[in-house]
């Protein structure tokens, strides 16, 4: 390496100049003949980054790029050996970071003073931003003479032919990829989201994947669902492979991609596919003007894409319309009014219809202007000549068919303009309306007659029109108490028949009901009334027919008596229980005193053996107790007997103060059969003055809403479901009074029945009909009002309000419950189970020479055999409100096997058809109330005997 020549000593004069030579932005360079620096200003360390002290005295072509070496080394060579004057040229110079920049060249000799060659003198200009510009402009001409041409293409593509082929090959050239592709998207049977290669095209030298089956119905999830995203969303995929997830590289790597951009094909919106390009030479990525460039490629392709698919659709929109105009049954038409005037097109149902098919009318310009009736020829020269006078409107004409049949068309048409606007054809529909004609005048002449069979019927008639009658029979006419049907002309029907729903409530169909017709004179009289929508001269009408049904609501009214009666044989067999536990333990308790009294006192004056047995063993505290029972089984019955005379007084009329809650609990009492099998009873009774009313027929209206909560409700689920009694005041001087079931509702489309007479919801044999029409017109009857409101599923509120007395009276009772224990010294242990305390009670006393459990329910029973109590008879009620015996029984029978073979069951006499059933598909004994003490002791005693032989007799 030549050491550099020591920097010369300068002159002021000199300075000067080497000050702007060290200020160019340009390197300002000198070299001796061999080509190595001998002088460099600042700007090429500027520019190279090398710095200028360890560049002098090296080569130039060190620093070119390797490329450009050999032309450098060329342009020296012909300096030296003055073949050229100067060179020019443009090289790439190697910077210190082992890039590149571009410089401009400039180069001469230095001569000394005797001729010979001293080296080269020049500049060195920086171009890289030159050279990038014009390279970028050299790459979007590149890329928009492909855009250019592939646009051309895809106009070249006839329908139906290959859309991709043609375009890939000048995409791939202008990229300069190594593979460019194009992938379609389909479903797959269970609705994912497949992709297959349909085209591609390669470099030379560049393997295909165009037969690559992995490259078929490839599932885009979940592998490559980063692309179904990205390309969803309009987004290009872009970038070096080497960085993409390995899922994708595992797919991308052995197709020697290195680098690559995929962009979407949408149609309409919605991702049907995508180009893709591969770099398979070099891990390049692509700047954003190619990927705009070529974005713009793939979106010429998806507008011919969606053109392909709009023109299919269209094509199927016109095979339809074309198929749909020939199976109409009308006969659809094109008829041209430029010369030559004719028809274009007709329907083939023209045949059928018109007797003249579609050539007939090709060859016929004037064939309906010949068939068309004369009075109407005016109108289908309108029709045809000057459609926009119809607006669109249907035109009628009568048309003369070749059998001699007159057929009414009914024509709609609209006009064909040309660009200028001007009118070129009509377009029509002819439908035949001859049938609809005929029937219009069919319901003429069947006006006349309808109004000729008003005039006959018995009841009373009246056609109206816009609230105002037109019509009126003369059974109406008399019934009203007027003379001539003229005095009713114009005036509303409603002035006569109150609570009457206007006419238009009926044009959405007939409405019927019960309403109070007004005499002239003022008389009332009760009419049901039928409305309906109908035509009356041509014009939309109603007609409403009152039949008089006065004598039958006073029938209705004798038969209220006769529906309390089958209200209180609905609950016969509830009461016969309710009266029959009672009567178990009345009777039982009295035996045990009789017999008590019998063995105790002894023989002789009454008076001094009761003196000396009161001294003596008996317990007065248990004659005590049993007297008290007997009296409350006695006043329950006395009860029961009142309730009974209640519901079977006479109609009586008169009203008095009552309490209503008196009421509420006499009721509750009559059902609570009805109710303990399937709901709870819940009071909610709020501070309340009593009622003027009839306590018979309240009674009869709140027993009737209960026992028809009760049967709302289905059996066998009591703790789910509740009853609810509430009263309260609504701060108007009247008592509300509400009756709430949790049961399956009341339809919608019923609910305005309900109170309707004879309509009912439940089957055949079960309900009248009667009862809620009933209460309604008791409640009315009172002063009152009944509402409902109900949601299927949820419940039903029944809402009675009455007038009240603002007297504080109210009734109080008292209730004395007394449980004596007795205490015996059994042979055998007996569990007594049953919902009735005194009931047990009785049983233990008849039992005493045994070990007597009681429990009060069936889930306390099945507690105490949980806890291991092992009975040797178990006596079971049958009819209880939690458990049921049946529910005892079978639960016995799964958890303690052998033991239901121990059970005798008892009852009052009321029965479920479960509970029928139940009993009579098993061998076990029934005992019933009042009980036969005799039998009961010899059933336990057999049963005891069973499991205990050697027990004492």
């Amino acid at each position: 390496m030549q050491t550099p020549p020591a920097r010369p000593d300068w002159t002021p004069h000199e300075r000067r100049y080497r000050l702007v030579i060290d200020s160019l932005k340009e390197v300002v360079f000198q070299t001796n003949a061999e080509g190595a620096w001998t002088f460099l200003n600042p700007a090429w360390s500027e520019i190279t980054g090398h710095p200028v002290e360890e560049s002098l005295g090296r080569h130039f072509s060190e620093f070119v790029y390797e490329e450009d070496q050999r032309r450098s080394l060329e342009g020296l060579r012909k300096l030296v050996t003055k073949e050229l004057e100067y060179v020019r040229t443009e090289v790439r110079y190697v910077n210190r970071g082992g890039g590149f920049r571009w410089v401009e060249v400039y180069g001469r000799l230095m001569m000394g003073e005797d001729g010979a060659v001293l080296g080269t003198s020049g500049t060195l200009n920086d171009i890289t931003e030159r050279k990038a510009s014009d390279g970028a402009l050299a790459r979007r001409e590149r890329y928009l003479t492909a855009l250019v041409e592939v646009q051309q293409r895809l106009l070249a593509v006839r329908d139906g032919g290959d859309l991709y082929g043609p375009v890939l090959e000048p995409l791939g050239q202008s990229s300069g990829a190594s593979r460019v592709y194009v992938f379609e998207l389909h479903p797959s049977p269970d609705g994912n989201h497949l992709c297959s290669q349909r085209a591609e095209w390669c470099a030379p030298g560049v393997g295909a994947e165009i037969d690559n089956p992995q490259l078929q119905n490839l599932p885009m999830m979940p592998d490559l669902e980063r692309w179904l995203k990205t390309l969803s969303r309009g987004d290009v995929i872009e970038g070096l492979v080497e960085t993409f997830p390995p899922v994708e590289r595992e797919l991308l790597e052995p197709q020697g991609i290195l680098s690559i951009l995929v962009l979407p094909l949408r149609v309409q919106g919605v991702l049907t596919g995508f180009v893709g390009f591969d770099n398979c030479a070099e891990a390049r990525r692509w700047d954003r003007l190619e990927v705009d460039l070529l974005s713009a490629a793939a979106g010429a392709v998806s507008v011919a894409l969606e053109r392909r698919e709009s023109e299919r659709a269209l094509r199927e929109r016109e095979r339809r319309f074309r198929q749909l105009a020939e199976n109409a049954s009308d006969v659809l038409y094109l008829y041209r009014c430029e010369a030559p005037r004719g028809f274009v097109y007709v329907s083939r149902v023209a045949h059928a219809k018109l007797g003249y098919g579609p050539v007939a009318h090709y060859g016929d310009a004037d064939l309906w202007y010949r068939r068309v009736h004369p009075e109407d020829r005016d109108a289908l020269e309108r029709l045809l000549e000057a459609p926009r006078a119809s607006a669109g409107a249907p035109v009628t004409v009568r048309y003369l068919h070749p059998d001699g049949r007159t057929l009414w068309l009914e024509h709609v048409v609209v006009p064909v303009t040309d660009a200028m606007g001007r009118m070129v054809a009509v377009e029509g529909l002819a439908r035949d309306i001859t049938e609809r004609r005929q029937a219009e005048e069919a319901l003429r002449l069947s006006e006349a007659s309808f109004r000729a069979l008003l005039e006959g019927v018995p009841d009373a008639a009246a056609i109206e029109r816009d609230g105002h009658i037109v019509y009126a029979n003369a059974a109406l006419v008399g019934t009203l108490g007027f003379e001539r049907a003229e005095q009713l002309v114009g005036r509303q029907l409603s002035e006569f028949v109150k609570d009457m729903r206007g006419t238009e409530a009926v044009r959405a169909g007939a409405l019927t009901g019960e309403r109070r017709l007004v005499r002239r004179d003022g008389r009332t009289r009760v009419a049901e009334v039928v409305s309906l929508p109908l035509r009356f001269d041509g014009q939309p009408a109603v007609v409403s027919i009152a039949r008089d049904v006065t004598e039958q609501r006073q029938l209705q009214a004798r038969l209220t008596l006769a529906d309390r009666l089958a209200s209180v044989g609905t609950l016969a067999a509830g009461i016969a229980h309710e009266i029959n536990n009672p009567l178990a333990f009345v009777l039982s308790n009295l035996s045990f005193l009789s017999d008590e009294f019998r063995r105790n006192l002894p023989p002789g004056d009454g008076a001094t053996a009761l003196q000396a047995r009161l001294r003596g063993e008996p317990d007065l505290g248990e004659w005590l107790e049993v007297l008290h029972e007997a009296c409350e089984g006695a006043e329950r019955v006395r009860q029961i007997v009142r309730q009974l005379k209640t519901f079977s007084r006479p109609d009586e009329e008169n009203v008095s103060p009552l309490d209503v809650h008196g009421v509420l609990e006499s009721v509750a009492m009559m059902a609570a059969n009805e109710i303990r099998h399937r709901a709870q009873l819940r009071r909610n009774y709020g501070d309340i003055p009593p009622v003027m009313a009839n306590e018979g027929k309240l009674s009869q209206v709140f027993l009737n809403l209960v026992v028809n909560a009760a049967q709302a409700i289905p059996e066998g689920s009591a703790h789910r479901h509740e009853i609810r009694l509430a009263t309260r005041r609504d701060g108007r001087s009247r008592v509300v009074v509400e009756v709430q079931d949790t049961g399956v509702g009341i339809q919608k489309e019923v609910i305005d029945r309900i109170f309707d007479p004879f309509f009912t919801t439940k089957p055949v044999g079960v309900g009248t009909g009667l009862g809620l029409s009933i209460c309604h017109s008791i409640i009315h009857g009172l002063g009152g009002d009944i509402t409902v409101e109900s949601e299927p599923g949820k419940g039903t509120i029944f809402r009675v309000s009455l007038p009240t007395m603002e007297q504080d009276t109210r009734a109080a009772a008292a209730a004395l419950d007394v449980t004596p224990r007795p205490l015996i010294q059994p042979r055998g242990r007996v569990l007594v189970v049953d919902d009735e305390p005194a009931v047990g009670r009785v049983l233990q006393r008849i039992l005493r020479g045994h070990e007597v459990e009681v429990a009060c329910s069936g889930r306390q029973a099945l507690e105490l055999l949980e806890q291991g109590m092992e009975p040797d008879a178990v006596l079971c009620d049958v009819m209880m409100p939690d458990l049921t015996g049946r529910d005892v029984y079978e639960s016995v029978r799964r958890e303690h096997a052998g033991l239901e073979g121990r059970f005798v069951f008892v009852s009052g006499g009321a029965f479920t058809t479960g509970a029928r059933e139940f009993l009579a598909s098993i061998p076990n004994i029934l005992l019933e109330k009042p009980f036969d003490e005799g039998r009961v002791r010899r059933v336990v005693e057999d049963l005891v005997r069973l499991r205990r032989p050697t027990a004492e007799a």
